[in-house]
């Protein structure tokens, strides 16, 4: 085996899965809540390594180059936006959710661009129920004066109809702006900021520029490849002369 090849490759393949992370974080520099991923690396001599409990002999430095060991999600808050909009709410603390009811059972999320849905529930953008901290749907009036407090309360024409359930915990991506959890608990004391939205923690410029290195490198891990293909080649043709 070429080392110099194999190592090369694994860039090319780490770099890759690194662009289409970036990529897809600047596709959602405008999405509400939108928290950007990042990947970690190992060397992949690392990992085979301690695969085997670290056991074997030292070869040397050489490794055979870099592996994604996983994706990462940054929960940085995003700025917040005024909308003036009454079912617009931002959470003010970075490490909490809203919850809604999906098809596929409870999530969380950042988006916090609520509606109401023909059948008079609070819904997000997807048409799923919002949750208040007892854990059901939100049922509201249309035609009804709606506000929601720093609190969460929300009040219908004066009068308190229920809380947004916020929540706390670890939390795992799982698409369309929406994440899982495990050990989800309600938050005490959590506070929302009415009116307004939080934007995605993207830096759209920062991302870009990150894009444009990240494909040079591919590139020239490209050029490698092909300069000790070469040079093996050369090499064979000699020893057979």
């Amino acid at each position: 085996m070429n080392r110099g090849i194999y190592a090369a490759a694994s860039g090319m393949t780490s770099m890759e899965q690194w662009m289409d992370v970036t990529a897809n974080n600047l596709a959602n520099v405008s999405t509400t809540g939108f928290k950007r991923d990042t990947l970690a690396f190992n060397d992949t001599l690392e990992q085979q390594l301690a695969a085997n409990s670290g056991q074997g002999k030292p070869i040397g430095s050489v490794g055979y180059g870099p592996a994604a060991a996983g994706q990462y999600t940054s929960f940085e808050a995003g700025s917040i936006n005024q909308t003036g909009r009454s079912l617009d709410v931002a959470l003010n603390d970075p490490n909490t959710m809203f919850s809604v009811a999906t098809p596929g059972g409870t999530r969380y999320t950042r988006d916090g661009a609520f509606q109401i849905s023909q059948a008079g529930q609070l819904v997000n953008n997807s048409g799923d129920a919002v949750l208040d901290s007892s854990g059901q749907p939100i049922t509201l009036s249309p035609n009804a004066k709606i506000k929601i407090d720093p609190t969460g309360a929300i009040t219908a024409d004066d009068k308190v109809v229920g809380t947004l359930g916020i929540y706390t915990g670890s939390f795992i991506k799982e698409g369309q702006n929406l994440y899982t959890s495990s050990n989800a608990a309600p938050s005490t004391g959590a506070t929302v900021t009415p009116g307004a939205l939080e934007g995605s923690n993207v830096n759209a410029v920062s991302s870009m520029v990150e894009l444009i290195t990240l494909n040079r490198q591919f590139e020239l891990a490209q050029k490698s490849i092909q300069q000790q293909d070469d040079l093996s080649q050369r090499l064979i043709q000699s020893l057979n002369q």
